[in-house]
């Protein structure tokens, strides 16, 4: 742990004209994070906002949009929340990347790149950490502070059924609960509920999914052809990269999806056999021990070839 959650609730006690920024890509950890922290600070009376995030989905865009600031607010002080490094930082909101005054992260790679840091490697979502940070701040949880808590600790727990989840997770998660917060329907939106975009696509992946080391790892594919065949948008992929760890027998399961600049997005999800992190960190990305991820500047014909190899190498103890 970097920091201390004394030591940021202090800080943001005495902070003034408030940004709260959210990751790339966002997530509901993010997005929750940074609602619930934005919610508890106007209660103390704070001006505080959340950075507009050109990428953020549908499903997520209620707990953003509306605390976007007005034209003309000049931030004096800046947060972000689950942004493991800088590189997370959306490009819109570079000119913020280099004058960070918080960072509230649980990524256990984070080397803290704020002028204050509170990073808490052993939580399992950013959110758990930012509930700590409300409550040091004497700020009472509320259905609304509790929702954003709630999403981002269930998404990034894959509705408390990760490895990840602790005993912690599930004390945050009672707290929610009991601030009024209605679990039941949440995970049937974020978990039961699916597009038809979302059926074709899982649809097409189990259709074409390719096996590698005698059936320890799944590689799935996302072309740009199938997104645009099926209408899917980013919304519609949300935490599609756990498809192929359902499977039997797997250990690894490798997601790429091809974007539009002609890159690929690699997702890597694990079983308790392997380190996603490890995998990652091979080319250039990171994560968590269970969940990691890279961007590679390359097609997937060959993001696939360099997986597969980054793969092999942490089964043969390599290491980045």
């Amino acid at each position: 742990m970097i920091g201390t959650v004394a030591r940021a609730a202090a800080v943001l006690r005495s902070a003034e004209d408030i940004l709260i920024l959210t990751h790339r890509r966002p997530d509901g950890d993010t997005v929750g994070s940074a609602n619930a922290l934005c919610l508890a600070l106007r209660k103390l009376g704070k001006k505080a906002f959340l950075a507009p995030n050109s990428e953020i989905t549908r499903r997520y865009v209620r707990l953003l949009a509306p605390y976007a600031p007005y034209e003309g607010f000049a931030p004096r002080f800046v947060v972000t929340v689950d942004c493991a490094d800088r590189t997370m930082i959306p490009a819109d909101m570079a000119q913020y990347a280099q004058h960070i005054d918080l960072v509230i992260d649980h990524h256990r790679s984070n080397e803290g790149f704020g002028a204050e840091n509170l990073v808490m490697g052993q939580r399992a979502s950013c959110a758990e950490i930012v509930c700590d940070v409300i409550e040091e701040m004497g700020v009472a949880l509320d259905s609304s502070i509790a929702e954003g808590i709630y999403i981002g600790a269930s998404t990034d727990t894959g509705c408390f059924k990760f490895s990840n989840t602790t005993a912690n997770t599930h004390r945050v998660a009672a707290k929610c609960l009991d601030a009024g917060v209605d679990g039941g329907e949440i995970n049937r939106a974020l978990f039961e509920t699916k597009s038809r975009a979302r059926y074709e696509i899982e649809g097409m992946l189990f259709s074409s999914m390719r096996f590698y080391r005698d059936g320890k790892i799944a590689v799935a594919l996302i072309t740009r052809e199938a997104r645009q065949k099926t209408g899917a948008d980013w919304d519609d992929l949300d935490a599609i990269a756990g498809v192929p760890r359902q499977i039997e027998g797997v250990e690894v399961g490798l997601t790429l999806t091809e974007l539009e600049n002609g890159d690929t997005k690699v997702s890597v999800r694990t079983t308790k056999e392997v380190d996603a992190s490890a995998i990652c960190a091979l080319v250039g990305g990171g994560g968590h021990l269970r969940a990691a991820g890279a961007t590679l500047h390359c097609d997937s014909a060959e993001a696939i070839r360099r997986m597969i190899e980054a793969t092999e190498r942490v089964y043969a103890g390599e290491t980045a």
